[in-house]
């Protein structure tokens, strides 16, 4: 095995050590509306849930801001001690970035489409987490046209298969974040571990993407349930179309 790959295999392990489970990230999102259908306030069912997604990203991101010291990490991030033992310090704080930014694309997954199953949810939050974050750092900028070109490679890659692609998109996590020949082109760019600002943009970005992958996956469901109706053209043939 290549370091890149060993270094991409202890990173995923790490990872999985201490993220969140698809149960408990649920629990998150039907916590935040619980709390905008308490508030007196008459909001629709979408409104609630961009609300909620909203209120997701900002906090992932605040906590993402505070990685850049495994002594500081301890004592918000649940597990980081497991990852400083698996992969080290330095790493250790790129396995928390990474931890953070799937568990905020699993809350949302739960917030945006709560029928989704706990296995889809784990698949969906890291592809989109790890592809999302790889789109970011290869941007020179968090701009609305890098986010589209994020989108498009986050849709793709979800069409690959599951585990493979998962361990592929940790490999080129754990080079990018760990060869000191790319730190110079990483455009957020401090050093190999990133500081505080550029992990918050960078978790603020993921979750842009992550909310407009999944709302257009949510819409693409809703699409595929709607019952269709029989249409006959002018010369008698039979056609399928989507009722209103």
């Amino acid at each position: 095995m290549s370091d890149e790959d060993n270094d991409g295999s202890r990173l995923m392990k790490a990872v999985e050590a201490i993220a969140i489970t698809p149960s408990a990230a649920r629990a998150i999102a039907e916590r935040y509306e619980q709390q905008y259908r308490s508030s007196p306030s008459q909001r629709s069912d979408r409104e609630i849930a961009d609300l909620v997604v909203k209120k997701i990203i900002g906090r992932y991101s605040k906590l993402a801001s505070m990685v850049g010291g495994t002594s500081a990490l301890a004592g918000v991030i649940p597990g980081v001690g497991t990852a400083v033992a698996a992969v080290g310090g330095g790493a250790a704080d790129i396995a928390a970035c990474t931890k953070l930014q799937i568990d905020m694309t699993m809350c949302l997954c739960m917030a945006i489409n709560k029928e989704m199953t706990d296995e889809d949810a784990k698949h969906m939050s890291y592809v989109i987490a790890l592809s999302g974050s790889l789109e970011g750092l290869a941007s020179s900028s968090g701009t609305s046209a890098a986010s589209k070109a994020a989108i498009k490679v986050v849709e793709r890659t979800l069409k690959g298969p599951a585990l493979e692609t998962i361990k592929h998109l940790f490999k080129l996590i754990g080079v990018t974040f760990t060869r000191k020949a790319l730190v110079k082109a990483l455009p957020f760019g401090i050093g190999v571990v990133i500081g505080s600002s550029v992990n918050y943009a960078l978790t603020k970005f993921v979750g842009g993407v992550a909310r407009d992958v999944l709302w257009a996956e949510h819409a693409s469901i809703r699409k595929k349930a709607e019952p269709s109706i029989a249409v006959v053209d002018g010369d008698g043939l039979e056609s399928q179309e989507a009722a209103d």
